[in-house]
């Protein structure tokens, strides 16, 4: 039997047959033509040459005669020259009747050469004889004689014109023959070769693409399948191996088929009995397990929504709103952005936090790592989200009644400074001094645990207005001038030109402009340098302050604005709550903070508050998260 090698060989050798027969036809055609035409050209070409020559030989003559024949005197030179022409035109009439004489082609033409032969003869003679004697040029026998001459010539000549329309007729036929065969022939091999393109390669390839498609249902953990196709080559040596490799898989699937499914139940026993909700989808969105912990907190069965996709329940609760806002969303920018996402359910009167983890594929794909499902966690975090309530009315009660004790420090220490109660020495002024900056600090973190107070629980009283933010700038430089003068601190502004008006509140946009002037003289050095810049930004106007002290690294960028994030370099130690702070008063504003920064190169706060035409705001708003 042939091998695969063998039956494309032999494919190959049909094809070039193929092409071989049609080239041999085409010569043997193109050959016949060819003689055909020869024959024209050489038979008769010479006999028609020579015809127009012995006529043009005769005409000759014929005038020479009659100019003898005018002449008064017979002994001129110039009928000397004339009867010297006539006899060599007869010589050379005489040698084209010999050759003529040679290419007899034609039935019939002998016998008009021979009569030919017999005339020119009889003229030869009777010109001879008047040329020898001077007399009787154009006698009634030497005209008829040329006249019969002349009219022989045009038979030879007729007669071998007619042969060539004749043989000119055959090439024809012989052409329009040679076109017929090889016609016949063209379709002939084309319906061969057309067999063979449309079963050869289908000989070839059928058993490959039968091969593939078992492959793939095996992929898909189907192990019955086997392939039919008998063949003595290397297709068949395939085959048998790709079936005794689906008999073994098949043997060994159902071998490790009971662990399998005692493992499926342990794991889903083990999801079935958490105490948080547990919602599995595949990378369609469609949901293939959810818990019963799941179904209490969004209110439907496992028989309602399994095997059905998320998109078709997203209104059916709010919890179930947020979810699918979580499933079709950039998690990535989504984590950037939350620390958590709690939902509160109004009807249970519980809090709930919601998480995601992407089930990812091993093998990466093109485009980079393949997901392949996402489990969404629905963790119950009542007890800590009132704890956590507690502890922000605590810290916002605790702080308020700070307030008042601290007041009364202040107004005592300035009493005692009062030189009117009296004198103190310089101890007594020292001891005052430590006292009244200690008092300040404290009242400084009163005020932010205060402020901290209020955006945690939603609570922040903004009075929304139009200010100029060449005010806020004023204001915050102004505030931090003695700061900023202590450490001989280079401030530049880079303030644009008729900045456009914000809507925004005016106190709290100061706060956060002197609270990030403030972080950025501490961590710059002594004669150091910060560029606060004013520009727009599309919609918004865009504050910017650059200092050149430590940098912040990438990680610590995404968590600096959480709550209680202190400082890990050791040059400030403070509560970690004012750019916590800072970040709520600006995006209750409806603008947005955010650091641009390297290590060792400094760092730039931006935030952006709203154009005053672009927005629309209550005099005074009370904004709740």
């Amino acid at each position: 039997m042939l091998n695969l090698k063998s039956k494309i060989y032999a494919g190959l050798a049909i094809l070039i047959l193929v092409i071989v027969i049609i080239a041999s036809a085409s010569i043997y055609n193109l050959k016949i033509l060819s003689a055909d035409s020869s024959a024209i050209i050489q038979d008769n070409y010479h006999t028609i040459d020579y015809s127009f020559l012995m006529l043009a030989r005769l005409d000759n003559i014929n005038n020479k005669l009659i100019k003898l024949s005018q002449n008064d005197s017979n002994y001129t030179f110039q009928n000397q020259n004339l009867r010297i022409d006539i006899k060599k035109h007869l010589e050379s009439f005489n040698a084209l009747l010999k050759l003529e004489e040679n290419n007899i082609t034609e039935s019939g033409e002998a016998e008009l050469v021979d009569i030919l032969a017999k005339n020119f003869d009889h003229v030869k003679e009777n010109i001879i004889k008047a040329v020898e004697n001077d007399s009787g040029y154009m006698t009634p026998t030497i005209v008829n004689s040329i006249s019969a001459s002349r009219s022989t010539i045009h038979e030879i000549y007729k007669l071998n014109m007619q042969s060539i329309i004749h043989k000119n007729d055959i090439a024809e036929q012989t052409s329009l023959n040679t076109i017929t065969y090889m016609l016949i022939i063209s379709s002939f091999s084309l319906i061969i070769i057309l067999f063979y393109v449309m079963r050869f390669p289908n000989y070839i390839v059928a058993p490959i693409r039968e091969l593939t498609d078992k492959i793939r249902a095996v992929s898909s953990k189907r192990y019955d399948q086997k392939i039919t196709i008998r063949s003595s080559d290397e297709i068949g040596v395939l085959t048998n191996s790709f079936n005794q490799m689906a008999e073994r898989l098949k043997e060994y699937e159902e071998q490790h088929l009971d662990q399998l499914l005692l493992e499926k139940k342990r794991i889903d026993s083990l999801v079935y009995g958490l105490n948080d909700g547990v919602i599995l989808l595949d990378e369609k969105q469609n949901i293939i397990l959810i818990n019963t912990t799941a179904e209490r907190i969004i209110s439907l069965g496992s028989a309602e929504i399994v095997n059905k996709n998320i998109l078709l329940f997203c209104s059916q609760s709010k919890i179930m709103q947020l979810i699918c806002s979580i499933v079709f969303s950039d998690k990535t920018k989504f984590n950037e952005n939350f620390e958590s996402l709690d939902f509160f359910d109004h009807k249970s009167k519980e809090y709930y936090n919601i998480d995601t983890i992407e089930i990812k594929d091993d093998n990466k794909n093109i485009n980079g790592v393949r997901i392949k499902g996402l489990v969404i966690i629905l963790r119950n975090v009542t007890p800590f989200k009132e704890r956590d309530i507690a502890k922000t009315n605590m810290l916002a009660t605790v702080s308020h009644e700070l307030k008042t004790p601290i007041s009364s420090i202040n107004l005592s220490l300035k009493l005692l400074s009062n030189t009117r109660i009296g004198d103190l020495n310089s101890e007594q002024k020292k001891l005052i001094e430590s006292i009244s900056q200690q008092n300040k600090k404290l009242l400084r973190v009163v005020n932010e645990i205060l402020d901290f107070s209020q955006a945690e629980t939603g609570r922040i009283n903004l009075i929304i207005e139009t200010v100029d933010p060449r005010q806020v700038v004023d204001l915050a430089t102004s505030a931090l001038m003695m700061l900023i003068s202590e450490k001989e601190i280079n401030l530049k502004l880079d303030i644009m030109d008729n900045p456009p008006l914000i809507k925004a509140d005016l106190e709290k946009s100061v706060w956060i402009l002197v609270n990030i002037l403030n972080n950025a003289i501490r961590y710059s050095s002594l004669q150091g340098k910060i560029v606060l810049s004013l520009k727009t930004d599309g919609g918004f106007v865009r504050f910017s302050v650059l200092d050149y002290g430590p940098g912040i690294s990438e990680a610590d960028q995404e968590i600096i604005f959480r709550k209680f994030i202190k400082d890990k370099t050791g040059y400030f130690k403070g509560t970690g709550l004012g750019l916590a702070i800072a970040k709520e008063f600006v995006e209750s504003q409806g603008g947005k903070i955010w650091v641009d920064s390297l290590i060792a190169n400094g760092s730039q706060f931006h935030f952006i508050l709203p154009i005053a035409q672009h927005q629309n705001f209550h005099s005074e708003t009370t904004l709740s998260k």
